[in-house]
């Protein structure tokens, strides 16, 4: 698949007698790339779609963005958000898996920027039902192969992960330490648990999830009982971006480049993927305050200058925004609730609120033009990133929009917003994000 992809994108003529001198076909990409600070880099990896089945759609139908460990609950209520039964019954998504070595052995696993722990599922895990807390068999957590044997360079004593989900789905198990390779890019000795009790939902394919957050809001507890877990017992720790850096494999650096077409969608490390952009334009990452007080970088928030959406007959603008947070494993962008439905009014014909959190949209329907201001800088969302095709209802025109509400404190910019740009999360000094349009 690299190959293909450099093959297509680098361009070069032969050198000969009298021939023409080769062209770089990425020359004006790989210079605004410098401008930015980075660099155009091999190790990249193809990120495959795959469809979770209704009903294991964490992302949609419980806002996955709002996940925290029991120790660090803040602002945002503890209620399931309205409309989660309509949601589970009715929507399919859409995710992004990549291959991913841990030892040895390598799984399918999904890259998330929203959360900051790896871990893996492992053989012989209690799978729960996430409503009732009782066994059922393991197929009904619905997860792909399972990792087995130990952790393969030494477990770390006394050290649980436990992470929870606002759908009640969560996750324990010791932690370790593994080598971990990620698009020909091997992380020494990085932290990581094997799950071994897990009320989850699964998509039949991958195996765990690739933490790509910032160590604040990694959730390790020492200890072995999860039921003892506090902040008094928090212990954060080195998740992979930041090991990635330390080590020097590799800059602190993750990108995205995502797209509906697998072929054109690329997850790269230490760099940017080959692809054709535009100018960058950066934005610090903002550090938040818990309700205990303590103040740290906990997920990718940046500030927005504005936004503007405009059809034939609308044409407005919303200033004064709060924080919002881009989050790769989050399917829709969430909004304050009042430009939500502004812009769903937008798309002709207008879009219909279902619940507090999602509208529903013609399949067909004209989406309004957005964009998203960020450092001075427009960021255009791609219309065909504004109507979600895969959640339609089987026998109606009706889709899911790409434009939800969310929470205060939870406003998300995912992957309707991150689908035809480059989204760079440097974790270097420079603690920013960076975005650059696509034009490939």
């Amino acid at each position: 698949m690299a190959r293909l992809v450099l093959k297509a994108l680098v361009g070069s003529l032969a050198l000969g007698a009298g021939a023409a001198a080769p062209v770089d076909h990425m020359l004006e990409a790989r210079n605004f790339a410098a401008e930015a600070g980075l660099t155009i880099t091999d190790n990249f990896h193809a990120l495959p779609r795959i469809r979770r089945p209704p009903g294991l759609s964490r992302t949609l139908d419980v806002l996955r963005q709002n996940r925290r460990n029991y120790a660090l609950m803040n602002d945002i209520g503890d209620d399931e958000p309205e409309g989660v039964d309509k949601l589970r019954a009715e929507m399919n998504q859409v995710e992004y898996i990549m291959k991913v070595g841990v030892g040895a052995e390598a799984y399918y696993m999904i890259p998330d920027t929203g959360s900051s722990d790896t871990w893996v599922i492992s053989e012989g895990f209690k799978c729960l039902d996430p409503s009732y807390g009782i066994e059922v068999p393991q197929e009904e957590c619905g997860f792909g192969p399972l990792f087995r044997g130990e952790f393969p360079d030494g477990r770390i004593d006394s050290q649980n992960l436990n992470i929870s989900y606002m759908s009640g789905e969560y996750l324990n198990g010791p932690m370790g330490f593994a080598n971990i390779t990620v698009a020909n890019v091997t992380v020494p000795k990085q932290q990581f648990a094997l799950v071994n009790v897990a009320a989850f939902g699964g998509d039949g394919i991958s195996s765990g999830i690739l933490g790509l957050g910032l160590r604040g809001l990694t959730a390790s507890f020492t200890g072995n009982d999860p039921r003892n877990d506090s902040i008094d017992n928090l212990v954060n720790y080195s998740p992979l971006i930041e090991t990635m850096g330390k080590s020097k494999v590799a800059d602190p650096v993750v990108s995205f480049a995502m797209s509906r077409d697998e072929n054109r969608s690329f997850i790269a490390f230490g760099g940017v993927p080959p692809v054709k952009t535009g100018e960058y334009t950066a934005v610090p990452i903002q550090k938040r305050t818990t309700y205990s007080g303590k103040t740290d970088y906990f997920y990718y928030d940046i500030k927005i200058d504005s936004m503007s959406w405009s059809s034939k007959t609308v044409k407005q603008t919303a200033t004064n925004l709060p924080n919002i947070l881009v989050d790769s494993g989050t399917t829709i962008n969430l909004f304050p609730r009042q430009v939500a439905a502004a812009i769903n009014r937008a798309y002709s014909p207008p879009g219909q609120q279902e619940d507090s959190m999602i509208w529903s949209v013609a399949c067909d329907a004209v989406p309004p033009v957005l964009d998203i201001v960020i450092g001075g800088r427009p960021i255009r969302t791609h219309p065909s990133s504004m109507i979600l095709p895969e959640t339609a209802i089987p026998g109606t025109n009706i889709c899911l929009s790409g434009i939800g509400a969310g929470q205060s404190g939870s406003y998300i910019l995912g992957d309707t917003f991150m689908q035809e740009i480059v989204a760079v999360f440097d974790v270097s000094d420079k603690m920013e994000l960076k975005f650059a349009q696509r034009l490939d």
